[in-house]
């Protein structure tokens, strides 16, 4: 017999018509501490708008709610969503990602933690350009002679960045990492201090520095606390299982007044442990006194299929869950066998054909697997088919070098402080190396005490060798008032134009990255502003162009892949030490892997291909023997009448 639910008065016709009763129920009676537990697929996104919606209709006024996500491209689609929804335009709410929001708090309380509000934010690459500085100024005082084997800038800034999200000591991140470093744990906590040091004296934070510096503003300054907290009547919080402890603090500490603090997520889908997030932040919360639980489990994604499969790979250490389907029935679940890497990228690569011959998009197509390199033989046979592919890796649109350098001229105008980014511009013009680019630094740095004469103090290092007239004649044309798409303009069509056709084989997409990055500029009023907005955004939200994406099929990581869906999966490798992988089975740790599994298999909507190899690795050769492995097996947990079996080979 169907049922038809009667719903409550008083609720405002746009929620109470487009919510299921579990995403209806979170909505109405969420309150206090919350947290919401949201299968994949089932619509938080959606709770999350409308909850913002209901509490703007029900008379809280935006300024007094605070979104929190880790996206920024996360926040602006709940937000606009929430706009339409509500008929409000929500002005004077806080949302973004953390480390947004813990910049708005710095920038209006700068002075109570002895910093400059013009500060500016090292990306990861300029955070490890220092620490790489730092480590040869310690070997240079040593006087190294081959005998100190310190980690790369890499891995060093990974030891300090670990450390502070995750509130451990230096010698408990070291043992993390690698327990050989405890043989240098001097000297990286001198590089730590030289880092520190630095960081201060050129007006700079890092990403870091932005998530701790707010909780030591908070902790320091009660008063401070009691007013940002008096300020949000509601907190909400998304993907929560991914928070570390210092994110976690930050809103426990922000709910302190009204202890509406509502978070969102799942449990069974937190994978980034290796930097810091902490899947048990979601336990700590629930065991709180007074914490109601509301589960929304409807799948909205899936095929019927892919949903049974999916109930069973659900984690064991996480929460019960059980997914409910409501799309019509598919395909069943492939699980394929080929005998090794190779066969394997023939299979996906031909069945990939014929899935665009069926009239499915490219776009919609998706090939996962754990580790980067087990992509590397099927991009060979997809290049040689001359299947168009995208790569989900590489480097942010922000972290590409001439992107870089120009961001490095907005740098300095704004903090003429900022040593780094004035080592990056003077090193762009001929003559200027790593020591003359110091002794430049060093003339600019005095010269600040004296009414800002930075051009005086190049002047004098204008010579027929080092060539920096370029740089003077355009610091003479730009201020810090100006906007940041001017500036950009000047600086592309003065001088960096020309530079890029000289020392760039790709000049041409180049130019258009730069053309991008102009309009994306003209949306700002302030070089600040600007700044801060492509600092602080956690993931890549002004990408490179790229031509015809929607003709290109995506190979990805799972971790890439989180939040992402496609019409078609495959998924690589499914042996013993492929994946799960090898350190995990080693360490122990097959929960996280569990969890990896879990939010590959549910990225798929209508075809899912799951594919082991026979002798159990991907690579079944070592010189001129056969290896089998066996054990750790994920595909094992499947019932047989789950998925269907099919054994890959060749009809010759």
């Amino acid at each position: 017999m169907k049922r038809y639910n009667l719903k409550p008065h008083g609720i405002p016709n746009f929620i109470q018509e487009s919510l299921d009763n579990e995403q209806l129920n979170a909505v109405l009676n969420s309150k206090g501490r919350t947290l919401i537990v949201a299968g994949p697929g089932s619509g938080k996104t959606r709770v999350i708008t409308f909850k913002i919606a209901y509490l703007v209709s029900s008379g809280v006024n935006p300024q007094n709610i605070l979104l929190v996500t880790f996206t920024r491209a996360a926040s602006r689609e709940m937000i606009e969503r929430a706009r339409r929804v509500s008929g409000s335009d929500l002005r004077g709410m806080l949302a973004g990602t953390f480390h947004h929001v813990c910049n708005h708090f710095l920038r209006k309380y700068a002075t109570h933690l002895g910093i400059s509000s013009d500060f500016t934010i090292l990306d990861r690459e300029d955070s490890k350009d220092l620490i790489k500085h730092c480590k040869a100024q310690l070997m240079e005082q040593r006087g190294n002679d081959g005998s100190l084997k310190l980690p790369s800038p890499g891995v060093i800034q990974s030891i300090f960045s670990y450390s502070v999200n995750c509130m451990v000591s230096l010698d408990e991140s070291i043992a993390k990492h690698n327990r050989k470093f405890f043989a240098v744990r001097d000297e990286l906590e001198e590089i730590w201090k030289s880092y520190t040091q630095l960081k201060l004296e050129h007006n700079t934070l890092d990403y870091d520095d932005l998530l701790i510096k707010a909780v030591e503003l908070f902790e320091n300054n009660p008063e401070i606390l009691i007013r940002e907290s008096s300020r949000f009547q509601w907190i909400l919080v998304d993907e929560f299982q991914d928070t570390n402890l210092v994110q976690y603090k930050l809103v426990e500490m922000l709910a302190g007044v009204h202890g509406n603090l509502i978070v969102v997520g799942d449990d069974a889908q937190s994978i980034y442990s290796f930097r810091g997030a902490r899947f048990e932040n979601v336990y700590d919360f629930l065991n709180r006194d007074q914490t109601s639980v509301f589960k929304i489990q409807t799948n909205y994604r899936s095929t019927p299929e892919i949903v049974r499969l999916v109930n069973h790979l659900v984690p064991k250490s996480s929460l019960e869950k059980q997914l409910k389907a409501v799309r019509p029935s598919g395909p069943v679940p492939v699980i394929v066998e080929t005998w090794d890497n190779l066969d394997e990228a023939s299979f996906v690569a031909q069945k990939i054909n014929e899935h665009i011959e069926d009239g499915i998009q490219p776009n919609r197509i998706a090939v996962l697997y754990r580790s980067h390199f087990h992509s590397l033989e099927l991009q060979l046979e997809l290049d040689r088919r001359r299947v168009p592919y995208i790569v989900f890796s590489g480097p942010k649109f922000v972290e590409t070098a001439h992107v870089k350098d120009i961001l490095a001229f907005l740098k300095i105008l704004q903090n003429p402080y900022d040593q780094l980014s004035w080592g990056r511009v003077l090193r762009l013009f001929p003559g200027v190396g790593i020591r003359r680019a110091t002794q430049i630094i060093n003339a600019i740095r005095e010269s600040l005490g004296n009414d800002n004469e930075v051009i005086s103090a190049l002047r004098p290092f204008a010579t027929p060798r080092v060539r920096i007239e370029r740089l003077i004649s355009l610091l003479e044309e730009l201020n810090s008032e100006q906007s940041p798409e001017e500036v950009i303009s000047t600086i592309y069509k003065g001088f960096y134009g020309e530079y890029m056709d000289e020392h760039f084989s790709d000049a041409k997409e180049r130019r258009m990255d730069i053309e991008r990055l102009i309009e994306v500029a003209d949306r700002y009023d302030s070089i600040g502003e600007f700044l801060e907005d492509l600092a602080v955004s956690e993931k890549v939200d002004i990408e490179r162009e790229i031509v015809d994406r929607e003709e290109k099929i995506v190979l990805s990581t799972v971790h890439q892949a989180k939040g992402l869906e496609w019409d078609v999966v495959f998924i690589l490798a499914m042996n013993p030490g492929d994946f799960p992988h090898a350190l995990a089975i080693m360490e122990g740790n097959l929960d996280e892997e569990e969890r990896i599994f879990y939010v590959a298999v549910t990225r798929a909507r209508d075809y899912l291909y799951l594919i082991r190899q026979r002798t159990g690795r991907s690579r079944p050769m070592i010189g001129n023997s056969y290896v089998f492995r066996s054990g750790h097996d994920f595909l094992t947990k499947i019932p047989e009448d789950v998925a269907e079996r099919w054994d890959v080979g060749w009809n010759i």
